[in-house]
């Protein structure tokens, strides 16, 4: 959509086509891009990666006559003037009824009905209320950390406390929350494809430093369960905030087909440092032992790249596993590439493995003394000999180097400037090509408890952005010791 109006505005009319379905995403983008009268076409059938050839022929022969009379007819008045879209200011709302109780449920059937709210009961946000969960920082209400995807909505420190009383948050939780929004909004984070996407992914929010003990988050047995305020009231004022501030609504512009697993809480959770041997994450990202981090990341869901269990009778075995499951993505990734045609099975992947603390202990022991030292090792037991790469996948890696050069494709497919050198140099007798893109797509963390099982996370690189991974530094904390 927004490649259509920027050639509309060099003055060359166009026709945006969608597939049907999609009727609702494209009248929405055309208003958030600003020109809600492009003309758009609905092409019948959507599951084009899985249509013949001649199935595709067919529905783009019922669709040209529309194409052709949306090219040529005569500008309407209101395509040729069109009215300013004017953002007003939305006043606060006030709602009474003949009790508190019927007050409450007046309030969450007026929010869902607007889209502000999850399906989930929400608490009242009230000046009182939002004052009170501004008391766990010492940042502004005022200051901007970024915009909301795919809106562009302004994300402030104020409505992200709005979201936060209405998830059932404490104060203590918002620097977290805080930090959690500023990854997502970070302009190399891409979270168009996560939140609007048919894909049916979903996010990680991971906490490490003091301060998930400090608030009690859950890092122990059944970390990824219910049961934990922390965990689930952090995850879901995410949630709302992505919402409310990026304006999104299942079928409308959050296309996935199914749904997204933990859809109201996605998957929060703490590192468990107490029974990590090993230094904390964060600081293999550049930060300080005695800092406090929120790492967000999209991660697989149903349909693909899901959760993996890689549990094994022994450390070595379950490694195995480990490298086995990465090494699998082979197929897709050197044989399925071609270049110019987006196929997701084609993407490079990134994968977050997260190590119950018997299994990290266990791989401390055999001579693995940090998480770096593990994750070169599955970086080079996952690359391929060059020997044993067959004539087509030599061709692949080579236009996808030739691809990288000339900056053509989405980045999902885009090998960085700084790793291109590290591919040519292996595309030839004795060297190893990387299935991934660097020993930084492997994230290895510690979490769980006993009994535990390593599991693996993964999902491919972003396609409209530089990276689906970001840890960004807890700050300005005043209810905990952490995170000040």
């Amino acid at each position: 959509m927004s490649g259509s109006i920027r050639i509309e505005k060099l003055g060359k009319p166009g026709v945006f086509a969608f597939a049907e379905s999609f009727e609702h995403d494209a009248e929405a983008a055309s208003k958030d891009y600003g020109m809600p009268t492009l003309r758009r076409v609905a092409v019948p059938g959507y599951k084009w990666l899985r249509e013949t050839r001649e199935a595709k022929k067919s529905h783009a022969e019922q669709s040209i006559d529309d194409l052709i009379r949306a090219l040529t007819s005569p500008l309407t008045l209101e395509e040729a003037k069109p009215k300013p879209l004017v953002r007003e200011p939305f006043p606060p709302i006030k709602i009474t009824a003949a009790t508190y109780e019927f007050t409450v449920e007046e309030f969450n059937q007026l929010f869902l009905e607007n889209r502000w709210g999850d399906g989930l009961y929400l608490v009242p946000p009230t000046p009182e209320r939002v004052k009170w969960m501004l008391t766990g920082t010492s940042r502004s209400p005022h200051e901007v950390i970024g915009t909301v995807l795919p809106k562009k909505g302004i994300c402030t420190i104020e409505k992200i406390a709005i979201n936060a009383v209405m998830a059932g948050a404490k104060p203590e939780y918002l620097p977290v929350i805080i930090a959690a929004m500023e990854g997502l909004t970070d302009k190399d984070f891409d979270l168009l494809h996560v939140m609007a996407s048919m894909g049916n992914f979903t996010l990680a929010i991971i906490v490490s430093g003091p301060i998930g003990k400090e608030i009690n988050m859950n890092s122990d047995y059944a970390f990824l369960g219910y049961g934990w305020r922390a965990n689930a009231t952090i995850g879901r004022a995410v949630r709302l905030c992505l919402l409310n501030m990026g304006h999104l609504w299942p079928g409308v512009n959050d296309m996935a087909t199914l749904g997204r697993q933990h859809p109201y809480t996605f998957y929060a959770f703490a590192e468990n440092e107490e029974l990590n041997p090993w230094k904390p994450y964060h600081v293999g990202e550049g930060y300080k032992p005695e800092d406090n981090c929120v790492t967000v990341s999209t991660i697989g869901s149903y349909g693909g790249w899901a959760i993996t269990d890689f549990r094994a009778p022994t450390i070595k075995a379950g490694l195995e596993n480990i490298i086995k499951s990465i090494s699998e993505a082979r197929k897709g990734v050197f044989g399925l590439f071609k270049r110019g045609f987006a196929n997701p099975s084609a993407h490079p992947l990134k994968h977050l493995i997260l190590l119950d603390p018997e299994t990290a202990k266990g791989l401390q022991a055999i001579g693995f003394t940090t998480q770096e030292s593990l994750r070169n090792y599955i970086y080079e037991h996952t690359s391929v000999p060059y020997e044993d790469l067959r004539p087509e996948e030599i061709n692949n890696i080579k236009d996808r180097i030739a691809g990288s050069k000339a900056g053509d494709m989405i980045f999902s497919d885009i090998i960085p400037p700084d790793r291109i050198p590290v591919f040519e140099e292996a595309l030839k007798p004795g060297g190893k090509v990387p299935i991934l893109i660097t020993p930084k797509d492997i994230h290895v963390i510690v979490a769980g408890g006993k009994p535990g099982s390593p599991i693996g996370m993964s999902y491919i690189r972003a396609p409209y952005k530089w990276t689906s991974h970001q840890t960004k530094l807890i700050r300005g904390a005043t209810l905990t010791k952490a995170g000040r």
